[in-house]
């Protein structure tokens, strides 16, 4: 899953480091509601296609069939529509939002398979991290989102600290059992002597 706070979580479908190419589904099974409310701007992505402004229209009656109604998007008495922003709008509708998307709705693309296309740029990489010998990933920071090489390096260092913490917390642990033993070992045998004494 991937969070856009203009929007909220879409699922990871695959992700091409090569191409630079993140393909993403939306889990309500409505591409077209994250056309309406993802808002790229303040993040390293864009459309991997090629974008066009459509318009989304909000009509009372359906327009006649050669119209494709947005059918997740729609209810009972509202009927939703992406049109081409300079046609003339029908009586029956108003406008919604102009947006550039790579398309406009189809009945035959299924929103549960299609994946949206996105794409990003990184302009603090000069070169593919795998061409490198590392593995990349997608991170998020405070500020959006960003492309990290995670070479081995970088897991060896983690996994050496971790290891170093862990010894270090034994050897406290066994300084403390030790240090128990003595004390310990002390007084029984300062109890000896005193019952020797006696």
């Amino acid at each position: 899953m991937i969070r856009f706070p203009s929007y909220g979580d879409l699922v990871v479908k695959s992700i091409s480091y090569g191409d630079r190419k993140l393909q993403l589904l939306d889990p309500n099974n409505c591409v077209h509601q994250v056309f309406l409310n993802l808002n790229l701007s303040h993040t390293p992505f864009r459309y991997y296609y090629v974008v066009k402004n459509y318009t989304y229209l909000n009509c009372s009656t359906r327009l006649p069939p050669s119209f494709s109604e947005v059918s997740c998007l729609s209810g009972p008495r509202h009927h939703i529509y992406t049109v081409k922003s300079s046609l003339v709008l029908p009586e029956s509708c108003r406008p919604v939002k102009t947006v550039a998307i790579p398309f406009s709705y189809s009945p035959y693309l299924a929103d549960n398979s299609f994946g949206l296309g996105l794409s990003w740029s990184s302009p603090e990489r000069d070169e593919d991290c795998e061409a490198k010998g590392g593995q990349c990933g997608l991170q998020t920071g405070c500020l959006g989102f960003s492309i990290k090489n995670l070479n081995f390096g970088d897991v060896s260092d983690k996994m050496l600290k971790i290891l170093l913490c862990i010894l270090t917390v034994i050897l406290v642990m066994s300084i403390k059992i030790h240090h128990s033993k003595k004390v310990d070992m002390q007084l029984e045998n300062e109890n000896l002597l005193e019952v020797l004494r006696c």
